[in-house]
């Protein structure tokens, strides 16, 4: 009895021996697998950085409308170059007639700034050009403002303030501007006088734009009709 019960058990280990298992994929057919799905991994993510790099780097064909009229309105100035720099990086409006209020305004801070470094150096009684300067400079910035005072009177009563009054009185007033700096480089000229690098690069932008503003003001219609 007990010899029959043991070859039972045997009988059933033999069984599960003999059992076959789900066959296991070969290793050189994992290791294909693997190596297949790392190469679409990559693939797909040097995809994605390439469209994602290509966003960033793809050169705009339809510059800003603003960019556009800004260029315009420079173009008919002799400093071009000097006129784009300086309003670019403040332009919110892109018709002309804002344009030129911009340029009237940066205009304005910059030959103020320029009289006051004049000011700063008028500490050598010796050099009566620089003291006159700094009267100059100061006056061509009061004339500049006036310009944007008529300018704001006219706007704040509405409608158009580009009158061919204004627009006259504008034209007198930086032609006005334009000549104090003029004469105060003819009499730093004159009397010999030495100004740092810093104060005659300040000249040169000034007077450069004092020369853009009263471009764009004397082709202000010309280019309301062009760029409207």
């Amino acid at each position: 009895m007990e010899s029959i019960n043991t070859l039972k058990g045997y009988d059933k280990v033999s069984d599960q021996e003999n059992q076959i298992p789900s066959p296991l994929p070969k290793p050189s057919s994992r290791k294909t697998l693997i190596a297949t799905v790392s190469t679409v991994s990559i693939l797909l993510i040097l995809a994605v950085v390439a469209l994602t790099a290509g966003a960033f780097t793809r050169p705009s064909h339809n510059p800003p409308v603003s960019s556009n009229s800004l260029k315009s309105v420079c173009a008919v100035t002799r400093y071009p170059q000097t006129c784009f720099h300086a309003l670019s990086s403040s332009l919110n409006e892109s018709d002309p007639a804002s344009i030129l209020e911009l340029s009237l305004r940066i205009t304005s801070e910059k030959v103020s700034t320029l009289s006051m470094s004049f000011r700063s150096i008028d500490d050598m009684p010796e050099e009566p050009a620089v003291k006159d300067c700094a009267k100059l400079y100061a006056d061509a910035a009061s004339q500049l403002n006036e310009t944007l005072l008529e300018i704001e009177t006219k706007k704040k009563k509405g409608g158009n303030w580009m009158t061919e009054k204004v627009v006259g009185d504008v034209k007198t007033w930086i032609s006005a501007a334009m000549t104090d700096g003029e004469t105060c480089s003819d009499g730093l000229e004159e009397m010999g006088t030495v100004v740092g690098n810093e104060i005659k690069n300040e000249m040169v932008t000034a007077n450069q734009m004092m020369s853009v503003c009263l471009a764009i003001v004397s082709q202000i219609k010309k280019l309301l009709l062009i760029l409207h």
